[in-house]
């Protein structure tokens, strides 16, 4: 078993994450405790999302204050299913998920493939708006930019939002600026002197 854990903060409002992922043979299991503020409310949610080896989502439970839970479970092939079995029709053809109160899910695209240089892909994905736990199939784009020293840069679109994506070289968001922070051993100012 290998354990990685990360703290990351909300930029935008009050916010912080706990986050641990866990490497058993060939599944990935990333947890995360999040508190943050919205439209004045505080609220608490936790998840579940199990991976297999090739970074592709096959079940994710999800728990908000306010709104109770979610689970589903994929194939990996772009098939949802609810618990019990029933498909998630208008969900078809998404292979990753996006969920709204953490960076973690946007290693899942960034991870399953190889990247050069200038390279963009297309990605349709399970967005998980949190606390209200509604689920839509979203285009979103990842430009690779560039790499400087153990940073890559990433630009990143869905609808009318683009942004850029920080994350070092095993996938994981250092800064999505304007969104979320990473904790880490980098001193005060350091980050925006090296990118």
């Amino acid at each position: 078993m290998k354990l990685q854990t990360f703290h990351w903060n909300k930029i935008d409002t009050f916010g912080t994450e706990h986050f641990r992922l866990v490497r058993e043979g060939e599944l990935l299991r990333g947890s995360g405790k999040v508190a943050y503020e919205e439209e004045n409310v505080l609220f608490h949610a936790n998840y579940v999302l199990e991976l297999d080896a090739e970074w592709r989502a096959r079940k994710l439970k999800v728990e908000a204050s306010g709104a109770g839970k979610l689970e589903i479970l994929s194939n990996g092939e772009g098939n949802w299913f609810q618990p019990d079995g029933k498909e998630i029709e208008e969900l078809n053809g998404a292979i990753d998920v996006d969920l709204s109160v953490t960076p973690f899910t946007n290693s899942l695209p960034i991870n399953r493939h190889e990247w050069e240089p200038g390279q963009k892909r297309n990605f349709e994905m399970v967005y998980v708006d949190v606390p209200h736990l509604r689920l839509y199939k979203v285009l979103q784009t990842y430009t690779f930019l560039e790499q400087k020293g153990g940073m890559r840069i990433f630009a990143y679109h869905c609808r009318d939002f683009e942004s850029l994506v920080y994350v070092d070289t095993a996938g994981f968001v250092i800064e999505y600026p304007n969104l979320f922070i990473r904790k880490s051993d980098i001193p005060a100012g350091e980050f925006d002197r090296i990118r």
